[in-house]
């Protein structure tokens, strides 16, 4: 069975740099264009052309610098045994990776086999599940075990597209990875994390040029598939006349697990923003509460000392008029009143006051200025 290795986007930038590709497919599992597929999807430079000659020859070489990523994930490589060697006659149709579980075979037939992959067994039923629908409205929150992977395709293409679908599914619940399913959409999970997928035949805009002026045109299949990945900003595997999406399993594979490696590295690092944005607004929240209440109580003391100073004055006025000994008896009469009020008004002293029992001392101040 084949050893898998992980390798940091440093290690095996170094490694381009010091060993051919044919180092690489030769050691280990992975063909010369899906080796330069991981190093492009990982954004590692490869050595130009005449490289390996002018190293030979000692000339100077302008090696370029990794370029920062965000990513931190590593980069998994299977070694070749004797069983998968370059040189088996097994090799470039049976590639098998090696899981904790089990090994799956890669291969994607020409037919599908007797007994194919439950979904695709749904896919080809006359009759399949639907997804329940309320009140004439589809949950789209909701997952279900059951459904169909979308393919916009008819004829041989979709029979094509059926027979990779098979050994995708395989390949990828070998590797600890299930579907799920909602209406029309579908979903493969690797480790918690939802990629949505889906298929369509490639097609051409064909125009009309017997008729002037404006030009019709109309889109025809070309009979190509091609494999999507995501939902808001897909990830494209175009089929081409050269090179089917067969060729290009494992590179669409490699990828789909290393954008689970990055979503999921996303919702950690997302979630340790959220609990400190939590903590810091509930900072926040208890600093602007500690401020609503120290303000509160400057307010207090501020109506308290307005008291105490308005008081003050008016006792200096009613002692003026107590040494005037031309008041009249009226007058008099205002002036104990007065000092009654006085001492009810002052906070110092806060005598009561049956009449003012419910009457704010600060407001009524403000009232009669």
């Amino acid at each position: 069975m084949p050893v898998r290795i992980e390798l940091t986007r440093e290690e095996l930038y170094q490694l381009v740099w010091e060993k051919p590709i044919t180092y690489f497919t030769e050691n280990y599992m992975v063909s010369y264009s899906s080796f330069k597929d991981i190093c492009t999807i990982n954004k590692i430079p490869l050595p130009p052309n005449g490289y390996w000659m002018k190293r030979k020859f000692g000339k100077k070489i302008n090696k370029p610098l990794l370029p920062q990523t965000k990513s931190k994930s590593e980069i998994e490589l299977l070694i070749r045994t004797g069983e998968n060697s370059v040189n088996s006659n097994s090799s470039g149709k049976n590639l098998t990776i090696n899981d904790v579980h089990m090994v799956s075979d890669w291969e994607v037939p020409k037919r599908l086999p007797k007994n194919p992959d439950p979904i695709i067994m749904e896919m080809l039923s006359d009759n399949p599940k639907n997804h329940p629908i309320v009140n004439n409205c589809r949950d789209y929150t909701k997952r279900y075990n059951y459904g169909r992977i979308s393919v916009s395709a008819s004829g041989k293409p979709y029979k094509r597209a059926l027979c990779f679908l098979n050994t995708f599914i395989k390949v990828m619940k070998a590797r600890g990875h299930y579907f799920l399913f909602c209406y029309e959409r579908s979903y493969v999970v690797i480790e918690g994390t939802e990629i949505g997928i889906r298929m369509r035949e490639r097609s051409k805009r064909v125009y009309e040029t017997e008729k002037p002026g404006y030009r019709r045109s109309e889109l025809i299949s070309i009979g190509l598939l091609s494999f999507l990945a995501g939902e808001f900003t897909e990830k494209e595997w175009q089929e081409t006349s050269t090179k089917t999406l067969a060729e290009k399993l494992l590179t669409i594979i490699t990828f789909l697990e290393q954008m689970a490696k990055e979503k999921r590295k996303w919702k950690v690092e997302n979630e340790k923003r959220l609990k400190k944005q939590a903590i810091e607004m509930k900072k926040q929240d208890e600093r602007e509460k500690s401020q609503k209440e120290e303000i509160e109580k400057l307010r207090f003391i501020k109506q308290k000392s307005d008291l105490w100073h308005e008081a003050n004055k008016l006792r200096v006025f009613l002692n003026a008029c107590d040494e005037n000994k031309d008041l009249t008896e009226e007058m008099k009469e205002l002036v104990l009143f007065g000092y009654q009020k006085v001492n009810w008004l002052d906070p110092l002293t806060a005598s009561n006051d049956e009449l003012f029992i419910n009457i704010d001392p600060y407001k009524l101040l403000e009232e009669i200025k």
